[in-house]
């Protein structure tokens, strides 16, 4: 399987699910086509796993749990992602996407962090690696589509979001 170079995910408003972009090594583009309910499962397990990790560059022998460190470290792996232009479906055969459905997803641990394997069937359609700050950096942008296409969920810890309260404004001046 080719590896992936860069990918992009955004929400579609039309299919009402989100659309994860994919340019391979080989210039190929892959379109996998993400559904709420599964996201919502994802982005759970997502959540589990970086709430139960000391991110990088703390030692700790326990978990990270204040809210206002989560907090920060997001907001700096959010902060440390680079804008790039989105991975989209070209006009050449090798760039003309091959579209799936993705009907589970797979997480395993691998080199250095943690593989999204999204499958269609039994089969794995595609494998994505994220270090711990990818992941941040993704769970970030999923945040931002679910924002964007008006889907709710009690499962997103108050860290992913910039905390913009009047007592916390207080303590910055």
């Amino acid at each position: 399987m080719t590896g992936i170079r860069r990918f992009t995910t955004d929400y579609v408003p039309v299919e009402d699910r989100m659309r994860l972009s994919l340019e391979r090594d080989d210039g190929a583009v892959r379109i996998l086509w993400l559904t709420r309910p599964l996201l919502n499962k994802l982005v759970v397990q997502l959540v589990r796993r970086i709430d139960a990790a000391a991110p990088s560059g703390v030692s700790t022998d326990r978990p990270l749990k204040s809210g206002a460190q989560q907090r920060f470290t997001q907001q700096a792996a959010e902060a440390s992602l680079k804008p790039q232009e989105p991975v989209r479906v070209g006009t050449t055969a090798r760039q003309a996407g091959v579209a799936m459905l993705v009907t589970s997803i797979g997480l395993r641990d691998g080199q250095g962090g943690l593989c999204v394997e999204f499958k269609g069937g039994k089969h794995v359609l595609e494998a994505v690696p994220f270090t711990g700050d990818a992941l941040r950096q993704w769970l970030g942008v999923l945040h931002k589509c679910y924002c964007q296409a008006g889907w709710g969920g009690d499962f997103w810890p108050g860290w992913i979001t910039p905390d913009h309260s009047p007592a916390n404004m207080a303590r910055m001046n």
